[in-house]
């Protein structure tokens, strides 16, 4: 009985460990969600290698082992990326593969074998084809509807367009420089910008607010150190960010050269890896 509670804590201590690395990761080295889903998966597996070694290990402690990680992943990101519930399915099977893996290879070679290879393949699917797509679906929001009539503040940049402008499209980002998605995208951003350089009638402008806890010389200070080429512009209040009904940053908003709203995105993940493609496509069709 004592040997089974020191293995179920264990589980459950290997478990936290892994939350922590997967979550330090994201932190520290890419939002990607399809990174958080790697990490988890290999984290989940070996600990679960371990834990069947054990004497009298049993599936509640495989259980126990993915309580950290399915409880915080579920509160912090599946309440806001609903499409992400595979990672929860996937990471119970890696759990329960390590779990009788060893042993599996022991008594059938080619099942044990065919069992990683089959979330291998899983894995390679979900993170190739299904979380790219589906994210890019989830992000982007077409319309066309009119805009409300606006003027962002200037904060020193004389190349940044402040209001529409009658025949010529405006591609309009609402950032935050303490935002780590926002910051994740603005390379993507900047490269699109510079890929349709060529295009006189395409204007950007990258706009910070005080609701972000960011100021105008905090916004331009960030945007030096950054080396960030796209104009900037201000919105106090975040009035303009309300007036188009928009919640949550990053958001990106494209007005057409009537001053219509065609395009809507909200939120960023560099896991959206068309994203580059498919807004230069966008608007290289308006």
């Amino acid at each position: 009985m004592k040997s089974s509670w020191k293995r179920r804590l264990a589980a459950l201590g290997l478990g936290a460990l892994a939350l922590a690395v997967v979550f330090a990761l994201t932190l520290t080295v890419s939002n990607d969600v399809r990174l958080m889903y790697a990490s988890g998966a290999l984290l989940l597996f070996g600990s679960a290698i371990w834990l069947g070694l054990q004497p009298d290990a049993d599936w509640f402690d495989g259980i126990l082992l993915c309580v950290p990680m399915f409880a915080v992943f579920s509160d912090s990101v599946l309440t806001e990326m609903p499409l992400l519930w595979p990672h929860l399915l996937l990471w119970s099977v890696a759990t329960g593969i390590g779990l009788v893996f060893l042993k599996a290879f022991h008594r059938k070679r080619g099942l044990a074998v065919g069992l990683v290879i089959v979330l291998l393949a899983s894995s390679i699917w979900y993170c190739g084809w299904y979380v790219p797509e589906r994210l890019a679906r989830s992000f982007k929001h077409f319309g066309n509807t009119s805009a409300p009539g606006f003027t962002l503040q200037s904060v020193g940049d004389r190349s940044a367009v402040l209001a529409p402008k009658s025949g010529k499209i405006l591609v309009i980002d609402f950032f935050s420089t303490t935002c780590v998605p926002c910051i994740a995208e603005l390379p993507e951003l900047s490269a699109v910008r510079t890929e349709l350089s060529q295009n006189r009638d395409i204007d950007f402008v990258l706009v910070a607010s005080d609701r972000g806890n960011d100021t105008p010389e905090r916004f331009r200070s960030f945007a030096q150190k950054r080396h960030v080429t796209i104009p900037l512009a201000f919105d106090p209040e975040g009035k303009v960010f309300e007036s188009f009904g928009l919640k949550g940053i990053p958001a990106l908003v494209v007005l057409d050269r009537t001053g219509r709203v065609r395009l809507t995105r909200k939120g960023y993940n560099s896991a959206d890896t068309n994203f580059r493609h498919d807004l230069v496509q966008f608007l290289t069709s308006l």
